[in-house]
């Protein structure tokens, strides 16, 4: 794909200066570009690369130099260049095998929208909806009566259960299971056994949520796991029975989340980190990495540690964690001082 600059430069509604006439081929960062490219600096130690870089162009904020070479400049550089990615994402495979391969296997009473894409040696059970333009790659799997959204991109070898909805413009990666059984065990009392609770709940994924690969979503026990509009989740996320995350959260990996917590809108969670059952945490709420929530959480709260608290709390708690060492060893001195002033003591007493 070919884009001249200018071009670029209007989808931007950004600054041009120099050539507008360049056709551009592609994207990369500023130190690996070469001619034909565009790349973009956002931040300030980069500024040097801009003199030796082999790109193009370059998009600038205003006010930076470009040493010369055709430059865009704009308000948020780093935004700017995802746009541009976006200009050049290449779609071809998806478009030139639309369709539904031989290999596919429909079920009964299956409804697809308008260019429907199902590739090679995926399942679709009886009573499932597509909406349009969606694309499920090869090996995957879409249980009875399980309903997905428009626009929608499946990646292989993922696992839908049946009767779940996904809404529009979801993306699922590779691996991903969504609807597996929630954890959930009760003593036998005449067995003295773990006893399984059925799962006859759902799950409910609203629109524009991205969830990575191997990321696991369980079913609610009776009613509905929900991941609501906008939220992002990692590769390697546990979400268990019954949880609700609210819109625009982001968990990054090798979260979880246990059965029936409700995380509120644009709650954000560092990798490795942990929240127990039946908690709220509230909206606007940062988990550090490694912490491990174990109460209710206010809204706008930054929190690390095991269990977590206020983060600066735990921040002075590391800093002098790390002194113990120096501490221990002036309380040895002190403590040798102590007792040598203790014999002088009994010394005195005992000339007395």
């Amino acid at each position: 794909m070919n884009i001249k600059l200018k071009d670029i430069c209007e989808h931007l509604d950004g600054e041009l200066t120099g050539d507008g006439e360049i056709e551009i081929t592609g994207v990369s960062g500023i130190m690996e570009a070469v001619p034909s490219q565009i790349t973009f600096v956002a931040d300030t130690k980069y500024l040097s690369a801009i003199a030796t870089t082999q790109a193009s162009a370059i998009i600038i904020r205003h006010g930076v130099s470009g040493n010369g070479k055709p430059t865009i400049c704009v308000d948020n550089p780093y935004w700017s260049f995802v746009k541009v990615m976006e200009l050049f994402i290449s779609n071809s495979e998806q478009q030139t095998q639309r369709g539904i391969h031989e290999t596919a296997i429909i079920g009964e009473n299956v409804v697809l929208g308008e260019d429907v894409t199902i590739k090679a040696y995926t399942v679709i059970g009886d009573n499932v909806e597509i909406g349009d333009r969606t694309v499920i790659m090869p090996l995957v799997y879409v249980g009875s009566g399980s309903k997905i959204g428009s626009d929608g991109l499946v990646y292989s070898q993922v696992s839908i259960r049946e009767d779940i909805t996904i809404g529009d413009r979801v993306i699922l990666h590779s691996g991903t299971v969504i609807g597996s059984d929630g954890f959930g065990f009760t003593p036998d009392p005449i067995q003295k056994r773990p006893y399984k609770i059925p799962q006859i709940g759902t799950v409910v994924i609203e629109d524009d949520v991205e969830i990575g690969a191997n990321t696991t979503i369980d079913r609610a026990t009776l009613s509905e796991t929900v991941i609501k509009r906008g939220t992002k989740l990692d590769n390697l996320v546990q979400i268990a029975h019954n949880v609700v995350l609210g819109e625009d959260c982001c968990l990054a990996a090798q979260t979880g989340i246990a059965g029936s917590t409700v995380l509120g809108d644009r709650v954000n969670i560092a990798g490795q980190s942990g929240v127990i059952g039946h908690l709220k945490v509230g909206e606007n709420t940062v988990i550090y990495s490694k912490s491990a929530v174990t109460k209710n959480i206010p809204p706008g709260s930054h929190l690390s540690g095991i269990p977590a608290r206020p983060h600066k709390q735990e921040l002075r708690s590391q800093a002098t964690a790390r002194k113990l060492p120096e501490v221990m060893k002036e309380i040895s001195v002190l403590q040798k001082r102590v007792e040598e002033l203790e014999a002088k003591l009994q010394d005195l007493e005992e000339e007395s």
